[in-house]
């Protein structure tokens, strides 16, 4: 089963679900159970001094998502075509959520409470018992991969020293150690 990891969400019918549903990466599941959203910030536990920006000493961790997730083999897909190819809908579910997560691509995850962007699959935990026979139960776990922006900057080619810079009064390094010349003492009986 090969999946397109890049969704068209402007296309229809998915532009019409994609910000009223919750939904990842543009796959509809039929139910999210609970969302759990985590959000942390990393403060420092050494003293500040006064005056400091306190902003240095406190950073933001990537944020984090719990979400379990509901399939049902009877019910059919708001998506026409998706969760189809293998023997029941809940299998397949589970197989495109380990697709996802093999693919390792920033997922787009759409909540009642947020959008959250850059989010990879960390965690799939899904219990199989006589309960699941027709359906799929399991908790996926995302996290926020944190994107820098880098920038570009031209330096000179011209050295940063020249030889008409002052570099104050150079005195020659004795090459002698306390050791060596311990033991040169000894030797010489001293």
């Amino acid at each position: 089963m090969a999946i397109n990891p890049i969704l068209d969400l402007n296309s229809q019918p998915i532009a019409s679900l994609v910000y009223l549903k919750t939904n990842i990466g543009g796959w509809f599941f039929d139910a999210f159970l609970r969302s759990t959203h985590t959000s942390r910030l990393n403060i420092t536990q050494h003293p500040v001094q006064t005056g400091a920006a306190l902003t240095d000493h406190a950073f933001l961790q990537p944020k984090e998502l719990t979400m379990e997730i509901g399939m049902s083999d009877t019910a059919s897909s708001l998506i026409p075509g998706q969760f189809t190819g293998g023997w029941s809908r809940s299998v397949q579910a589970f197989k495109v959520l380990q697709e996802l997560q093999a693919l390792r691509v920033p997922l787009q995850v759409h909540t009642r409470l947020g959008l959250y962007q850059n989010m990879l699959i960390e965690e799939i935990s899904a219990p199989d018992d006589f309960t699941t026979l027709l359906g799929l139960r399991c908790t996926v776990t995302l996290r926020e991969i944190i994107v820098a922006q880098v920038k570009t900057v031209k330096i000179s080619t011209n050295p940063a020293v020249t030889d008409r810079a002052n570099r104050g009064k150079q005195e020659p390094l004795q090459n002698q150690s306390v050791i060596v010349e311990m033991g040169l003492k000894k030797l010489l009986g001293g």
